[in-house]
């Protein structure tokens, strides 16, 4: 396919798309349509034990169509999706809003992206980038589940008997490294990475997770002996040779497999969110690692680490794509009621971390 806005090019893309994989997310049925079933295969090996067996029972169904061929994107006027935080390796994502909705372009990968209520579409080098497959097909789920009135947060959490604890912290602040951590408690199971979903639900806080294993950096995998085998041996001399600060911002993510790594039956993707932790320490800090409960409603602020802006790909019901923006701190407190608020602050200690939920209960 050469032309973006050519209706019968991009049709017959989709015409292409002859091998099938069904799957499911929460009440949510996908079918993905694909012209390789290799990138199938792929999707089911990594899916597998994240998702839910039957899909008939879904209230939603979504086709997303999978084309393995790249596109030029030189003829399109972009605009650059800008960020609070600038890379160090430059422009991630630009866009294009056309009658269909929205193409978005991976700068980094050249994947390309048409992000529509219906029908939505990814091309590029799928297999080489499977990961940006894995996020689109989530992005949907995300999307949907949005528009039922669920907030988007940005952390990490674990599920212990359906009272789940979420981690949130900005990116970097050691949120996945200590839901990992919590894993070693044979109770506490998988619930998300990296993004959250909640919202009040018959007294309680209901939370969803995200179909997606961890990914991590070097770091994370050196703090456990468990996950010190993902780590090729060159370059886990080179990272331990590193001295902690400057490991704290290695960008080199990693999948950590949770079937694989934890055994089977090691993720449960939604429940009730009983604690929220609130990551505040710090490599520079000498002081002892502490956890203290919080009051969100006399200092809302104190949430800005869970704070998460749609993003891009997000859409409304009607179509439209509003402004990349986060909702009021307010507005997650309110949201938030009910939930036992922490804050974990002091020097990074992963380990006192840990006892510390063991103290209070938390795992």
């Amino acid at each position: 396919m050469k032309d973006f806005f050519n209706d019968r090019q991009i049709a017959h893309a989709r015409r292409g798309c002859t091998s099938e994989l069904r799957l499911a997310f929460h009440g949510m049925a996908f079918e993905v349509l694909a012209d390789d079933n290799e990138i199938l295969n792929l999707l089911r090996d990594y899916f597998s034990g994240l998702t839910e067996t039957e899909t008939t029972t879904a209230t939603t169904q979504q086709r997303v169509y999978l084309v393995n061929s790249p596109l030029d994107p030189g003829q399109i006027n972009w605009t650059p999706v800008e960020r609070r935080k600038v890379s160090p390796l430059g422009l991630k994502e630009a866009y294009v809003d056309v009658p269909e909705g929205r193409w978005i372009h991976k700068v980094r990968t050249g994947m390309v992206m048409l992000q529509a209520l219906t029908d939505p579409m990814i091309f590029g080098n799928l297999r080489e980038h499977i990961s940006q497959v894995i996020n689109f097909i989530n992005n949907q789920f995300l999307n949907y589940q949005q528009r039922q009135g669920y907030l988007l947060g940005h952390a990490s959490a674990f599920n212990i008997d359906g009272c789940v604890t979420a981690i949130a912290a900005s990116s970097g602040g050691g949120k996945s490294t200590l839901m990992l951590k919590a894993l070693e408690t044979d109770k506490a199971r998988f619930l998300s990475n990296d993004r959250i979903l909640f919202r009040p639900e018959d007294g309680k806080v209901r939370i969803l997770g995200l179909a997606k294993h961890p990914r991590v950096n070097p770091g994370t995998l050196l703090n456990s002996q468990r996950l010190l085998f993902i780590l090729p041996e060159h370059e886990r001399k080179r990272f331990d040779a590193m001295p902690q600060s400057q490991l704290w911002d290695i960008e080199q993510k990693y999948d950590v497999m949770i079937p694989e790594v934890y055994g089977e039956d090691r993720a449960a993707l939604s429940g009730c969110l009983k604690n929220l932790v609130l990551l505040d320490w710090s490599l520079e800090a000498c002081e002892p690692t502490v956890l203290a409960a919080v009051d969100i409603e006399a200092t809302p602020g104190a949430l800005e680490g869970l704070r998460k802006s749609p993003g891009p790909f997000f859409q409304e019901a009607d179509g439209s794509f509003p402004p990349e923006q986060c909702r009021g701190a307010d507005i997650y407190a309110e949201n938030l009621r009910g939930v036992k608020v922490w804050r974990l602050a002091g020097k990074v200690d992963f380990d006192r971390a840990i006892a510390l939920f063991h103290e209070q209960g938390i795992l």
